[in-house]
């Protein structure tokens, strides 16, 4: 049977009130984009080029022999772990345990995502 169309209604048992195909199909669009993002498999690269201002601050002038680390092309995996373990205070180092417990979980992986693939400018 097919799924409701543009235009249709769909009766809703728990409220017995009819809903829209346009409703019902923006609900679904927002539910899958939803799931794509809590499940960290389908990490916002570009949210993360957004958010990377404030690391490149210091880690754009990163050099190989500098105390700040040159995070471009970092593993995703790395990334992340380093990040939740300043935002857990784990890992030593005032100004990261700040940046990082402002992040949430989504923003941490975009920004793995984003690092993952940038390059040193």
């Amino acid at each position: 049977m097919p799924g409701p169309t543009a235009g249709a209604h769909v009766h809703t048992a728990r409220h017995g009130r009819q809903r829209s195909g346009a409703f019902v199909a923006m609900a679904a669009c927002l539910s899958a984009a939803l799931v794509g993002t809590s499940t960290g498999h389908s990490a916002d690269a570009e949210l993360g080029r957004y958010l990377s201002s404030e690391c490149t601050t210091c880690h754009g002038t990163a050099k190989a022999d500098s105390a700040i680390p040159n995070i471009n092309g970092l593993n995703e995996t790395h990334f992340i772990e380093v990040i939740k373990a300043y935002r857990s205070k784990a890992l030593p180092n005032p100004v990261m345990q700040t940046i990082a417990g402002r992040l949430r979980d989504e923003e941490i992986a975009a920004l793995a995502a984003y690092f993952a693939t940038a390059h040193k400018p």
